[in-house]
């Protein structure tokens, strides 16, 4: 049986008046209808399967954006959801782990002078704290390397090096997003090995769908293979859904296929609709929850950012802004 867990069930707080509280919760109503005609269970079942995949105890928790395949909206959702988690005052930094292919930059519309590169290797020279600069929407980022194949084939030491220093950011931060590159390399699952949890992005397209699941595969047969491998802590973001229901059927059909032949459960963290402001704010150069906060994506985003605090148990500065409560609790 699927989990299933949604960041639809309060925005995140943007001056609602009543009547727009009244429009969240008749949408949580839908979806809860919806998530139970589908057979999904509970969030105190949610809760209680997860407690079999506690991560590692961490000062601060770490966590990989995936996605099997690129085009899907991996690093779109990083920059935005590390928003979302500076919105919800949490201290996030982004690490750009796309090696060789880093765009996060881009996406902020910065021009950063040193870059992942930069701290690799034996003598590097700068740590990653070193290379974390202020990005919009108040979280910080650490450039990946562009047009450097070298960086894009570390070996497994110089791998080994890189993740250690993720140490480095435990001092100044409440949470580590790493946004991984796309595909199923050596990298990818190193940088999901080394965090808490992982977030995989997929959108309702079959070959989405095919090659995320391809990637869970990859990751689930490495701890069978491997004595002592953890098994990977992994939550779907389904991306571009139309709505809710879509985003439900995708989460179904790839779940019951990790249920059927791989024997893991894969809940659902959350969804973000498509919306023409994204495309728009793209284009821009400037994150969509800047440039179009009240959008459906950038809500959609702000109750995602507020699931995976309430999951991680992520801890803030002292103003942060009250946990949000998962479905039927």
């Amino acid at each position: 049986m699927s989990q299933a867990v949604s960041a639809h069930n309060s925005h995140p707080h943007d001056g609602s008046n009543q009547t727009g509280q009244a429009g969240v919760d008749d949408q949580a109503s839908r979806l809860r209808e919806l998530v139970s005609s589908l057979g999904q269970p509970s969030a105190e079942e949610f809760a209680k399967d997860q407690s079999k995949l506690t991560p590692p105890v961490r000062r601060i928790p770490v966590v990989a954006i995936a996605s099997g395949k690129g085009g899907v909206g991996k690093t779109t959702t990083s920059v935005n959801l590390s928003i979302a988690l500076a919105k919800h005052n949490r201290r996030a930094v982004l690490l750009d782990a796309d090696l060789g292919l880093a765009n996060a930059d881009v996406l902020c519309g910065l021009m950063p002078k040193a870059r992942l590169e930069s701290a690799v290797g034996d003598e590097a020279a700068f740590s990653l704290e070193d290379l974390a600069i202020d990005a919009p929407g108040g979280f910080r980022l650490i450039p990946g390397s562009v047009g450097i194949g070298r960086v894009g084939e570390l070996d497994e030491s110089e791998r080994a090096i890189l993740l250690d220093r993720l140490n480095d950011l435990q001092a100044c931060n409440d949470v580590v997003m790493i946004d991984t590159s796309a595909g199923l390399g050596p990298s990818v699952t190193a940088f999901i090995d080394a965090a808490d949890a992982c977030l995989m992005v997929v959108t309702p397209e079959p070959t989405s769908i095919a090659d995320a699941y391809a990637l869970i595969k990859v990751l689930v047969a490495q701890h069978a293979d491997e004595p002592g491998r953890k098994l990977p802590t992994l939550a779907l973001i389904v991306n571009q859904a139309v709505n809710e229901k879509e985003a439900i059927a995708v989460h179904t059909r790839i779940s019951g296929v990790c249920d059927r032949f791989l024997g893991y459960q894969l809940p659902m963290i959350g969804y973000i609709r498509r919306d023409k402001k994204v495309i728009k704010a793209i284009k821009a150069r400037t994150p969509y929850m800047i440039d179009s906060p009240k959008c459906s994506a950038s809500r959609d985003m702000g109750e995602l950012a507020a699931s995976l605090i309430d999951w991680l148990g992520i801890e803030g500065r002292a103003s942060a802004a009250p946990r949000r409560r998962f479905f039927g609790r």
